[in-house]
């Protein structure tokens, strides 16, 4: 329960109220004999007191982690479950834009709701590089333990179904969107398989021991390569596969201990593979077509070798690569060359007369404020609020703007703090210190220089940060029904001059317009969105009664072509639809170039 968060699964809940109440009675019947056994009452007292413990761990995961109105990648929709029906809504005006039914005996076990989302760094390469056009996020995909449900938003006479997606292997671990809106990419439980499900063909592709994290994968911006990291051995293995078709171009073995991540840089000449922190400071970068180029790595005479590489992230414009570490402190690294060229520290006493300390108050009336604070200042520490014995000194979260300019920063230690960095100059411009742990950082997409802000309140409130602002803003929405966990969101905007936010709980949601000056603009209240409950169902994680039998995918719709099937031998175009790109070397230009005598 630990790993998976407190959620519990392989436990069957019919059978653990059927012994809770049989241990109930059992306690009677020990209270009401004659002779008092002493051996007997204790054992039935741990077994009543070991079930509720499973159900209360339980109840504490749904309350947490279960979503109900999920915003699409580009704020113009909110996907809400009521009833027994997915309905897409505007983020504008709130009106109902499609609305699907859904079955009864599916709602109350469905765990996952994904909108498609084709990113920033696809389509600043799409434009970049004249490779076609970004699709918009028109389709959204629901499951359970077994089954995916997709739907299309511009197509209400279209949607399919994935039954025994995991083929018995476990529930559905994790589901997601692939590099196009027709590919579901879908991991086992206990990390056994990963299965690529293409919506065209209606067929899947399997992947033998994934790495069992969701950074173990991903696609190459433009052309859609997929770079997958598996263990089938005691060595980490990096595989190159083609876009659509999903043949092996490369497989290699990693000099990792336990790989944890692999990403693409923004143009797809690079791929950056990060190993786990225990085993040492070390980021592996290979070319496209899978040459180890460098590994960064600690320095041999450093006392500190123990601590490696936390997270990393690419900037979006400049292709730099950012790398924190568990030393408190981000190294950025070059484009290409990849050698150091500016180290962010985090220290816990703030001593920086020329940055701006803006500190979180709340007052007797539960009013939220940024006041200026004194230096030298000293944020609670994680040792300090209670949430640790040994803290860890890691810097956990990178979030860098859409142009690449600025970059927002939060370091474990310190959990309640935000540190803002100009990237011109490699310094903070300012430090936000609030009442509470951080948990969202989010860049506005278009205004480059506006920053979400959400911490670990239980108040529906909002912290916004702007370049232009003369101090930052607190903004509490007024939900009235508060359960669960929260979570805010931008939304999009209809002008440049003011910008909208979402707080969502598990029972319903608010937006609300914001003006440029980061003030809520009145509006018409709107009817609330109630939402019915996402969590997991009772069942038992295996069935023992089904074979294995890897289901075709079932598809509805009044007009349906699978193209690209003509001749099996012409290898020139994938069976999706789109030229197969082969993966060229990041030095391919080299070849090209003659000596000058």
């Amino acid at each position: 329960m630990l790993k998976r968060r407190r959620r519990v699964v392989g436990i069957s809940f019919t059978f653990l109220t059927i012994d809770s109440r049989g241990a109930i009675f059992s306690i009677a019947s020990v209270a009401v004999q004659n002779n008092f056994d002493p051996l007997e009452a204790p054992l039935y007292i741990v077994t009543f007191v070991g079930g509720v413990v499973v159900f209360l761990t339980h109840l504490r995961w749904l309350a947490q982690f279960r979503k109900h109105s999920v915003v699409s990648p580009d704020g113009g929709l909110i996907a809400t479950l009521r009833r027994f029906r997915l309905i897409i809504s505007s983020s504008h005006d709130r009106e109902v834009v499609q609305e699907f039914p859904l079955p009864q005996d599916f709602v109350p076990k469905c765990r996952f709701l994904r909108w498609y989302n084709c990113n920033d760094l696809t389509k600043n390469s799409t434009k970049e590089q004249g490779s076609g056009q970004c699709e918009q996020p028109g389709r959204i995909l629901l499951a359970d333990d077994d089954t995916i449900r997709v739907y299309d938003i511009h197509d209400p006479t279209w949607h399919a179904v994935i039954d025994k997606a995991a083929s018995n292997l476990g529930r559905i671990a994790e589901v997601a969107f692939g590099h196009t809106r027709d590919e579901v990419v879908v991991f086992s439980d206990f990390g056994v398989k990963l299965t690529i499900w293409s919506l065209l063909t209606s067929r899947g592709v399997e992947i033998r021991d994934p790495k069992y994290l969701v950074k173990c994968y991903h696609h190459r911006p433009r052309t859609g390569h997929l770079a997958v990291l598996t263990r089938p051995a005691a060595q980490d293995v990096l595989m190159l596969l083609q876009p659509g078709s999903h043949e092996l171009i490369k497989s290699m073995e990693v000099p990792t201990i336990d790989a944890q991540e692999v990403a693409w840089n923004p143009d797809g000449s690079w791929l950056v593979i990060r190993d786990a922190a225990s085993s040492g400071y070390k980021v592996l970068i290979y070319t496209a077509d899978g040459h180890l180029y460098k590994t960064i790595s600690g320095s041999r005479n450093d006392v500190d070798l123990s601590l490696g590489v936390k997270c990393m992230q690419w900037s979006p414009s400049a292709g730099t690569l950012a790398i924190g570490d568990n030393n408190n402190s981000i190294t950025i690294f070059s484009k290409n060359l990849f050698s150091p060229i500016a180290s962010l520290r985090h220290p816990a006493m703030i001593a920086l007369p020329k940055v701006g300390v803006w500190e979180e108050q709340v007052n007797a009336l539960k009013e939220r404020s940024y006041v200026a604070a004194p230096q030298p200042a000293s944020p609670p520490t994680s040792l300090s609020l209670g949430k640790m014995k040994n803290p860890a000194h890691e810097v956990s979260v990178i979030a860098f703007n859409s142009e690449g300019t600025l970059v927002a920063t939060r370091n474990d230690f310190i959990p309640t703090t935000v540190w803002i960095w100009s990237l011109k100059d490699f310094t903070p411009m300012e430090i936000l210190v609030h009442h509470s742990p951080v948990k969202q950082i989010i860049w506005h997409s278009s205004q480059s220089d506006l920053l979400l802000i959400h911490c670990a309140i239980p108040e529906p409130a909002v912290h916004l940060w702007k370049t232009t602002w003369h101090a930052p803003r607190i903004l509490v929405l007024p939900l009235p029904q508060i359960g669960g966990r929260l979570e805010a969101s931008w939304l999009e905007s209809s002008s440049d001059d003011d910008f909208n936010v979402m707080i969502s709980s598990a029972h319903q949601y608010i937006t609300a317009r914001i003006s440029s000056d980061g003030e809520i603009i009145p509006q018409a209240v709107p009817p609330e969105a109630a939402a019915i409950s996402i969590d997991a169902g009772a069942e038992d994680m295996f069935d023992e009664g089904n074979s294995l039998d890897l289901s075709p995918i079932k598809i509805s719709h009044s007009t349906v072509e699978v193209s690209g099937y003509e001749d099996r031998n012409d290898h020139s175009r994938s069976d999706f639809g789109f030229t197969e790109e082969m993966l060229v070397d990041t030095f391919h230009y080299r070849r090209h170039v003659k000596a000058v005598n």
